[in-house]
């Protein structure tokens, strides 16, 4: 084995070397890198020896915390009750505000769903289908053509010459969504609503009325201005005028009724077409009542076929 204190011995200065010589000297010279070797070895041995007692020492991973990275106790990150009461906010659906422009409808009459009337004061119900001029011709859905409603007219019959100036008076009990003064293409007319709750129960047999709706009549071609107001009141058989011509192009004295089915609480306040004069509003009216889709006719003779009492 190699021994670093023979080699050295080995490579010494013979004795013969120099005046200076010293065995003294000469063993101290050998031995000075074996001093040196050693101690890089201790040094080596300690260090080793401290890594492994450190490691030995600590049982998971060393992790080093600064006091500025100390996490505060659980306490004081739990959010402490507020001794007031929390206030929550209500969720509401908007509320619709009325606007004023209507008047309030009066009161259905006490007499609501009794019978269905005539609407000519000197006919009754079964003479009403051998006076009708024009029957029930309805257009297709949109358009403005063709008949909507049934027109009754007649001459030299029950003692009269003529139709005209016969009374017209309502069909049900109701309330009036219009009262026109002469207007184009209906003249004089009145439009009444009778309400779903008080319908007839015989036409809630015949006709299909969704809840909520509503049936209105209309009574077109007066000889002067309507005996009743806006959302006036009315009673089956009471007097709404006369039968007359006026309007659009109404050559013979005639009255025109139209029946449709259509939303609760409808207002008219003027309705006007073919006349270069009428505004935008009153346009729309008319169109919103004839082909608007909104109100939908049906014909007039399939109510007053219905006759009986409930």
């Amino acid at each position: 084995l190699f021994n670093p204190i023979e080699a050295r011995y080995r490579s010494a200065p013979h004795p013969d070397n120099g005046p200076n010589y010293s065995p003294i000297n000469t063993i101290v010279q050998a031995l000075r890198p074996t001093f040196a070797y050693n101690s890089i070895m201790r040094k080596f041995l300690v260090s080793a020896l401290f890594f492994l007692t450190a490691c030995n020492s600590s049982q998971g991973e060393i992790v080093v915390q600064s006091p500025s990275d100390t996490l505060a106790p659980a306490s004081s990150l739990t959010p402490q009750p507020s001794s007031e009461p929390k206030k929550e906010t209500p969720t509401s659906l908007p509320v619709d505000t009325p606007t004023p422009t209507d008047p309030i409808p009066s009161a259905m009459p006490q007499t609501a769903r009794s019978i269905i009337c005539s609407p000519l004061v000197e006919h009754t119900l079964e003479q009403l289908r051998e006076i009708v001029s024009q029957p029930y011709d309805p257009p297709h859905p949109g358009k403005d053509e063709r008949h909507h409603g049934v027109d009754f007219a007649y001459y030299n019959h029950a003692g009269r010459a003529s139709i005209d100036g016969e009374g017209v008076q309502a069909i049900m009990a109701g309330r009036v969504a219009a009262a026109i003064q002469d207007r184009l293409p209906y003249g004089n007319m009145v439009i009444i609503e009778t309400a779903y709750n008080y319908l007839p129960l015989a036409i809630l047999d015949t006709v299909e009325i969704p809840i909520g709706y509503s049936i209105y009549h209309l009574y077109a071609h007066f000889a002067e201005s309507p005996l009743v107001e806006l959302s006036q009141g009315v009673d089956c058989g009471q007097l709404l005028g006369h039968v007359g011509r006026t309007g659009y192009i109404v050559p013979v004295a005639h009255l025109h009724l139209e029946t449709r089915i259509g939303p609760a609480g409808a207002i008219f306040r003027s309705m006007v077409f073919f006349d270069t004069q009428a505004t935008p509003e009153e346009q729309d009216a008319y169109l919103r009542w004839r082909i608007g889709g909104e109100f939908l006719h049906f014909d007039p003779i399939t109510l007053l076929d219905i006759h009986s009492e409930d």
